[in-house]
C-alpha cells in the first residue's frame, strides 16, 4: 500500500512536469507568433538609404581670405629744418601738388642780406684774380700773391654755397607729386625744427599690406593677382603682390605680402580696411571628401565608409579645408566610398543602401 502511494506520487509529479513544460513551449510560440510581424519591420527598418561621395585625388582648389590695411605709395609729414617764423604758404588744402613746389616759406630776410653781399664781394674778387692772373703770366707778381687772391675768391664761393644752402633750408618744397592735406600752422607762426606743417600723401598707386597663413607661403610671388574689397564699395578690385618680407612672422605664422594697385580714379583711399581674397585654384593634388560627411568626435574626425552593404567607421587626419572639401592626409584610399547622409542615424556595423553615389 504504501508502494502504490509512492508511485502514484511520482506520476503524479511528472504530469506536472510534462504540463509545465507543454506550456512554457506553447507560451514561447504565441509570443513568437504576436512579435513576429514587428520584428520582420525592424529587420527591414534597419537598412537605412543613404547618399555617398567616392573619395579621389584632385586639385585643392583653395580661397585665402585675409584682412589688410590700404596705405598711400608715399607719405611725409612736411616740417621745417630750421626754426623761424612763417612768411608765406604757398599752397591749398586738398590740393594737388607737384615734386618741388613750393610749399612754405619762412623768414629769411637776414641771410638773403647776407647772399647779397657776398654776391659783391664774389664779383670783386673773381675780377681780382683775373687782373692778378694776367700780371703773373707776364712775372708782374709773385705766384705768392696769386695765390692769396686765389683763396680769398675760393672762400667767396664757398661763403655763397652755404648762404644758398641756408637758404634752401628755409622753404619747405613738395618732394613728390601727391595731394596736400590740411595744414597745421598759419602764417605768422613761429616754428621749430620737426614741427608739423601738413602731410603730403601720394595716393596713386596704393599699397594693400595683408598677411597669408604660413601654409601658403610657396603659392605666393611677386606678380601673383590677388581681389580685395572696402567698406562702402561693392567693386572688386584686382591688385598684384609687389613683395613679401623675407621670413614668416614666429608668433602669427603668417607672411606679411604687400599687393599694388593702380587706383587711377582715386576711389580707395589710404587707410581703409581692405578684405582681401587670393584665389589659390590648383595649389595641390590631393585625397578629398565633402566636408559634410566628416563628425567631430571626441577631438578627432569620422566617417562611415560603405563596405559589404554595411556602414564601417573610420577616423581620418584632415588637412586643407575649402567651402565644401577637405583633404584627408590618413584614414582613407582613393576609391573610399564615404557616407554623405543620415550620419546622425548611422551606427558602426548597420546596413545601408546606397541610393546616389557622386564621383570627383
Amino acid at each position: 500500500m504504501l508502494m502504490n502511494k509512492k508511485v502514484l506520487i511520482r506520476v503524479f509529479a511528472l504530469l506536472i512536469l510534462i504540463a509545465l513544460v507543454v506550456w512554457l513551449v506553447m507560451f514561447k510560440k504565441g509570443r513568437n507568433e504576436n512579435q513576429g510581424p514587428a520584428a520582420g519591420a525592424q529587420q527591414r527598418t534597419a537598412i537605412l538609404p543613404v547618399t555617398a561621395f567616392v573619395a579621389g585625388v584632385m586639385p585643392v582648389n583653395d580661397l585665402v581670405v585675409a584682412t589688410g590695411t590700404v596705405l598711400p605709395d608715399e607719405m611725409v609729414e612736411m616740417s621745417s629744418e630750421v626754426s623761424g617764423r612763417i612768411v608765406k604758404i604757398h599752397f591749398t588744402e586738398g590740393q594737388a601738388v607737384r615734386k618741388g613746389d613750393l610749399l612754405v616759406t619762412l623768414n629769411n630776410a637776414d641771410l638773403q642780406a647776407q647772399q647779397e653781399r657776398n654776391r659783391h664781394q664774389l664779383a670783386l674778387a673773381q675780377e681780382r684774380e683775373r687782373r692778378q692772373k694776367v700780371l703773373l703770366e707776364s712775372e708782374g707778381i709773385s705766384q705768392q700773391t696769386y695765390d692769396q687772391t686765389l683763396t680769398e675768391l675760393n672762400s667767396l664761393r664757398a661763403e655763397a654755397a652755404l648762404l644758398q644752402a641756408q637758404l634752401e633750408k628755409t622753404t619747405v618744397k613738395a618732394p613728390f607729386d601727391g595731394l596736400a592735406g590740411l595744414r597745421y600752422l598759419s602764417e605768422g607762426a613761429y616754428v621749430s625744427p620737426g614741427t608739423k606743417i601738413v602731410r603730403i600723401v601720394k595716393t596713386k598707386p596704393v599699397k594693400i599690406d595683408f598677411s597669408v597663413p604660413e601654409r601658403y607661403v610657396q603659392y605666393i610671388r611677386k606678380g601673383t593677382p590677388v581681389h580685395f574689397s572696402i567698406e562702402g564699395n561693392e567693386k572688386h578690385f584686382e591688385a598684384r603682390v609687389e613683395a613679401t618680407e623675407a621670413m614668416v612672422d614666429q608668433r602669427s605664422r603668417s607672411l606679411m605680402a604687400r599687393a599694388v594697385f593702380a587706383n587711377r580714379d582715386g576711389e580707395v583711399v589710404p587707410g581703409m580696411f581692405a578684405r582681401v581674397e587670393l584665389s589659390a585654384n590648383g595649389l595641390v593634388e590631393a585625397l578629398q571628401i565633402p566636408a559634410r560627411s566628416i563628425i567631430p568626435e571626441m577631438g578627432t574626425s569620422k566617417v562611415f565608409v560603405y563596405r559589404g552593404g554595411k556602414a564601417e567607421p573610420a577616423i581620418i587626419t584632415p588637412g586643407l579645408r575649402t567651402a565644401t572639401m577637405v583633404q584627408v592626409m590618413t584614414g582613407l584610399s582613393a576609391g573610399d566610398t564615404v557616407i554623405t547622409s543620415g550620419l546622425l542615424q548611422l551606427r558602426p556595423g548597420m546596413g545601408v543602401q546606397l541610393k546616389n553615389v557622386e564621383t570627383p
